[in-house]
């Protein structure tokens, strides 16, 4: 396995950057741009399906419009070239180039208090390094890297 792929593919803190939406090459972001070129111009057969079909689902395509727009733009090149564009005091990506370390659960201090995660996110922190340490970084990456990121 490609080392450099995986760890393109996965923050240091072990989150899927690939299945985020905002990541640069990721698929929700290119299946928005997709989604956005087979819809084209819908906007006026939206009004036109809601009056023919008597359906109001059409009404809120303008704000369906507006997050695929936003999902399709998103531009973030990863944990690892950038500072988080989604947790803007993550603490993960300096503590880990403080470190030196690729992955969270290889650091001596894991689990810390460095991250600044809230809860949530904090015990699903734990329970990805764990899984990596107890598996092994291929294996989770084979096993998460088409799954799920919002879960």
């Amino acid at each position: 396995m490609d080392h450099k792929k995986i760890k393109r593919a996965l923050a240091p803190c072990g989150l899927s950057c690939e299945s985020c939406f905002a990541y640069v090459d990721g698929d929700i972001r290119r299946a928005s741009q997709r989604l956005k070129e087979k819809l084209g111009n819908f906007a006026p057969y939206a009004k036109f399906f809601e009056t023919l079909m008597g359906d109001p689902v059409f009404r809120a395509y303008p704000d369906f419009k507006t997050m695929l727009d936003h999902l399709a733009s998103e531009n973030c090149r990863g944990c690892r070239n950038e500072q988080c564009r989604l947790f803007k005091n993550c603490g993960v990506r300096p503590c880990h180039q403080e470190k030196q370390v690729d992955f969270c659960y290889q650091c001596d201090e894991f689990p810390c208090e460095r991250t600044n995660f809230d809860k949530p996110l904090y015990r699903t922190w734990v329970i990805i390094n764990e899984k990596i340490r107890k598996d092994g970084i291929e294996p989770y990456y084979e096993k998460n890297r088409t799954g799920c990121r919002y879960p």
